[in-house]
């Protein structure tokens, strides 16, 4: 009963709470959790790139419309502020940071999500239940800098993340003076990873990602690493619920220059969070919404200290993640006519780019042990050259005119873009560089063109493929 109790109370906010010895409230709290997060969520920020122009107001409204202190507590190499938000007033410390990384914006979102949670009134029960015993210090945006850029490092061209030991970024040093002083018993290092991240040897997606990073090169597991690895074990038991198999744990070789692990040496309980991909989600909000649950149920969890509850063995137990496990899309079986040098067989996996504008063919052979978001089975086709429409006069592209040239080998186009009024949601390309000739290349972008006995059946324009049946 009193680890049935542990994972009710871990999951199911105070205010949720009804009766915890029914085994199905801890669905319950969770449905409940999410109807409320629909509320609370903090709007504008469902988009591929966060920057400080996008918290900054956010920040400001926390410090005039809260109780809950807001203090720069540094400023990054190009002098842009670096903030803290200090929540409840207890004697165990957590820190939470984000978007250390500028282009990985994912968790700061879910951190704003959980301070608007906390101001719900519906919550101040839920509130007052820990707010005597913990102290969270949250920072939202670690690299501002890589933020405004876009970029995943500081505008030193340094990763943060590998400025640990040596302290040369104004970043670095504001994370490690704040370890230094705060003294967390609790830390969260909240990132984003690459969409190609599988969970195991699978077709997953790995969404989310967790690691308790060593402290040493043996990696030992000393009590603040087996915290971290205990609580890591009970949040997955719920993840499990919204994302199943869709969680991974990262290699845990020490790197004694990044962050994680050297907070880890320092006795915090660290636990590392990657937001990343589900399936046609870009913006990842299914990642963002997991985090923000995590970072409720680790609170409850530190707060009744049920997080001793948990076992290695649940830790352990969540799969290897596996990087560049996936592509985006994967073609299969495809003849291709290389007229004099004679035709062969293979397989293109093609790639977009990080926020999904440009398709390219990423490797070419025999791909068969890839997995991939998007499959499809070309066999009997054979592959073909597009071909370039000169834009000579206006022409007003419409589905049917679209489909009447994609039907004739034209697969993009050429000239005064001016000329061309789109009325068609289907993928144009104007003016593009590097396309596919009879034989493919890596890097060139996806604009196929697929025939079978002799007659064009499928295109793909930047990675979308269309039946032209």
């Amino acid at each position: 009963m009193r680890f049935l109790q542990a994972i009710l109370f871990s999951i199911i906010p105070m205010n949720f709470i009804l009766d915890v010895s029914a085994g199905d409230k801890m669905t319950t709290g969770l449905e409940q959790l999410k109807s409320q997060y629909q509320h609370i969520k903090q709007s504008g920020l469902d988009k591929p790139n966060i920057k400080p122009e996008d918290v900054h107001p956010l920040i400001e409204n926390i410090r005039k419309q809260s109780t809950f202190p807001v203090t720069q507590v540094g400023q990054s190499f190009e002098q842009r502020p670096i903030f803290k938000i200090d929540i409840g007033s207890g004697p165990l410390h957590v820190l939470m940071w984000s978007q250390m990384h500028g282009d990985e914006p994912t968790a700061t979102a879910s951190l704003f999500d959980l301070i608007n949670y906390i101001q719900s009134p519906d919550n101040k029960e839920w509130v007052n239940g820990w707010s005597s015993r913990l102290t969270l210090h949250l920072v939202p945006m670690l690299n501002p800098d890589g933020a405004h850029a876009d970029r995943r490092h500081n505008a030193q061209g340094i990763d943060i993340n590998r400025d640990a030991k040596r302290l040369q970024t104004p970043e670095g040093q504001t994370l490690s003076n704040l370890a230094d002083t705060i003294k967390p018993k609790f830390g969260f290092n909240l990132h984003d990873q690459g969409r190609f991240y599988s969970t195991g040897k699978s077709n997953n997606t790995a969404t989310i990602s967790v690691l308790a990073p060593a402290y040493n090169d043996e990696k030992d597991i000393n009590e603040s690493r087996g915290n971290a690895m205990k609580l890591i074990g009970l949040l997955n038991e719920s993840l499990q619920k919204e994302i199943p198999n869709r969680v991974g744990r990262y290699n845990d070789t020490y790197s004694f220059r990044a962050f994680g692990d050297l907070l880890s040496s320092k006795g915090i309980a660290t636990t590392l969070i990657e937001s990343g991909h589900y399936p046609g989600d870009q913006n990842r909000q299914t990642a963002r919404w997991s985090t923000f649950m995590m970072l409720v149920q680790s609170i409850n969890l530190i707060n009744n200290g049920r997080y001793a509850d948990g076992t290695l063995d649940k830790y352990r137990s969540i799969p290897m993640n596996r990087n560049f496990g996936l592509v985006d899309i994967l073609l299969k079986n495809i003849d291709i006519n290389a007229n004099t040098n004679g035709q062969y067989h293979a397989d293109l996996s093609i790639n977009y780019n990080r926020v999904f504008e440009n398709a390219r063919i990423r490797e070419i052979g025999d791909l068969s042990a890839n997995f991939a978001l998007e499959t499809f089975d070309l066999s009997g086709y054979q592959l073909q050259a597009s071909k370039g429409f000169l834009l000579e006069e206006h022409l007003l592209l419409t589905d049917e005119v679209y489909l009447g040239l994609l039907s004739k080998g034209f697969g993009y186009f050429e000239g005064d873009k001016e000329l061309l009024k789109l009325e068609t949601e289907l993928p144009v390309m104007i003016n593009p560089s590097n396309v596919v000739s009879k034989v493919p290349q890596r890097y060139q972008l996806a604009n196929l063109f697929f025939a079978k006995a002799g007659q064009l059946k499928k295109v793909m324009i930047n990675g979308e493929m269309i039946d032209l049946n």
